[in-house]
């Protein structure tokens, strides 16, 4: 738990017990994680309150949402050096397309590119589907 309580201090994070549970989650199994999944994981704890959670979490560099390409966010943990404005996650996500799974891929960077006169990049995904490893056996 102190690891826990030392990241939400360090992005500036009011420490409530539902972001010190949600955090510590998230910090325990790696992949990435729906609302519905959480919900199921916390049982007794409210939809609204995990999913503001989230929010607050994405909108101060502790975790990036990742769109499933159906309509469904999941969320996996930032960088450390991830800031409110500036998410340095330009890494692919790989999606497995048998048990739906979505991998944050650290070891490879996105490139930079280089867009066109008077355009402004906020964001740069990519993900690339596949079948992962347990599901091959």
């Amino acid at each position: 738990m102190e690891k826990v309580n030392k990241i939400l201090e360090q992005k500036a994070v009011r420490i409530t017990a539902m972001r010190q549970l949600l955090l510590e989650y998230f910090l325990l199994n790696s992949g990435t994680f729906g609302l519905i999944e959480l919900e199921n994981a916390f049982p007794k704890s409210d939809r609204i309150t995990i999913y503001r959670t989230l929010k607050t979490f994405e909108e101060k560099g502790i975790i990036h949402g990742i769109t499933n390409g159906v309509g469904e966010v999941k969320y996996a943990l930032c960088d450390e050096h991830c800031t409110p404005i500036h998410h340095i996650d330009q890494h692919p996500h790989f999606q497995c397309e048998q048990c739906k799974q979505i991998v944050c891929i650290d070891s490879q960077v996105i490139p930079k590119m280089e867009l066109p006169q008077g355009y402004i990049q906020k964001e740069m995904t990519m993900m690339i589907k596949g079948i992962c490893p347990e599901c091959q056996e």
